[in-house]
């Protein structure tokens, strides 16, 4: 269920219309004080930040002419930077609606500045629900921090998102996780899909921290159970069944590169985060420019045509990034995902069985 306000899905529909890019996502560095094994981004934390406080600035007034209201900042870990409290404000005063991704462990320094400022969301990772498997999965024992940290946001009234991938190491602990979030009275988005980390330069299809296609599946329904324990299971699987009314189509159908972007931390402007395929230099090609030539690249994009004819497909979420991180290609069918999405069907079939 979307938790995204009416008005800014209108918004984002009126942008895609018009090839506005309504949406932008900064990363501000690929470092983090976390090392996750699953992760996509996450760069030595001795490196530099790479572009410049002013360099952003730019990139901002920039993205604000072109067309950007929706600002989404994220890393690595953004809250690393030792300018994230001057570039947020001087973000926040060019009128961006910002939201931001983070682990949560270094919130605490900001508080201040969010009674201040406050960010139109906060989403915050949970990676398992206790310090052993912190330590396991993200190599630190932060677990407590981000709760406590956590806590003091809602009291302090910012609105909080909680995401959690889970791998082998955190899986175990779906229930505790979820019930974490409803304790809390914040939203939560799970998902067991850890993306093939091709921006570290690993093997296309490959993450460290991924489960089976049977274990991703089963995690999958496992949580959806659980979140919807209070209610009858049959009709929450017959919606998932029949896919809640999507259709498959063999162009790229989400925000990215229609009406969103993303700036890596060294510059470039992609689809999204996952997409690197198609990485333009926003400083040689000027902002507008290079959101014109992604616009374009991205309606030439193709998805594989076995896709849209598969009879798993309404319960299918492979994108255009999902197909490059697995095979290398945008037309070449996913087996990975194609596997977790017949599991789920047959788990969810079962369901409805029993």
């Amino acid at each position: 269920m979307s938790t995204e306000p009416k008005l800014s899905t209108y918004l984002h529909s009126k942008a895609i219309k018009n090839e506005i890019p309504i949406s932008g996502t900064f990363e501000l560095t690929s470092r983090c004080n976390f090392n996750c094994e699953m992760c996509y981004v996450h760069d030595d934390c001795h490196k530099s930040d790479g572009l410049t406080t002013e360099q952003w600035l730019k990139v901002a007034e920039d993205a604000k002419e072109a067309g950007t209201l929706f600002l989404l900042l994220t890393g690595g870990e953004p809250l690393i930077r030792e300018d994230f409290a001057y570039l947020y404000t001087e973000l926040k005063k060019m009128g961006f609606m910002i939201s931001i991704n983070t682990n949560g462990s270094l919130l605490h320094k900001y508080f201040d500045l969010f009674r201040q400022y406050p960010p139109s969301r906060v989403n915050i990772s949970l990676y398992g629900s206790d310090e052993e498997t912190y330590k396991k999965l993200c190599k630190i024992n932060a677990f407590s921090k981000v709760i406590e940290n956590i806590k003091e946001l809602v009291k302090i009234g910012v609105s909080v998102k909680l995401n959690t991938v889970f791998t082998d190491k955190n899986n175990h602990q779906y229930k505790e996780i979820i019930d974490i979030a409803e304790k809390l009275g914040v939203p939560i988005s799970t998902t067991a899909y850890a993306y093939p980390q091709v921006r570290l330069d690993k093997a296309f299809g490959e993450n460290l921290g991924r489960m089976t296609a049977v274990e991703a599946a089963e995690c999958t329904v496992n949580c959806e159970k659980y979140r919807f324990r209070n209610y009858d299971f049959s009709e929450r699987a017959k919606m998932l069944l029949n896919g809640q009314g999507t259709e498959k189509c063999d162009r790229v159908s989400c925000r990215a590169g229609r009406a969103a972007y993303w700036i890596t931390s060294d510059g470039k402007m992609q689809a999204c985060g996952m997409l690197p395929k198609i990485k333009l230099d926003i400083f040689e090609l000027g902002f507008q420019k290079a959101w014109q030539e992604l616009v374009a690249e991205v309606k030439d994009i193709r998805l594989p045509k076995k896709c849209i004819e598969c009879k798993f497909t309404k319960n299918c979420n492979a994108c255009a990034a999902m197909c490059y991180a697995e095979t290398g290609y945008f037309d070449q069918v996913p087996e990975y995902i194609c596997k977790v999405s017949e599991n789920i069907c047959r788990l969810l079939e079962r369901e409805l069985k029993e």
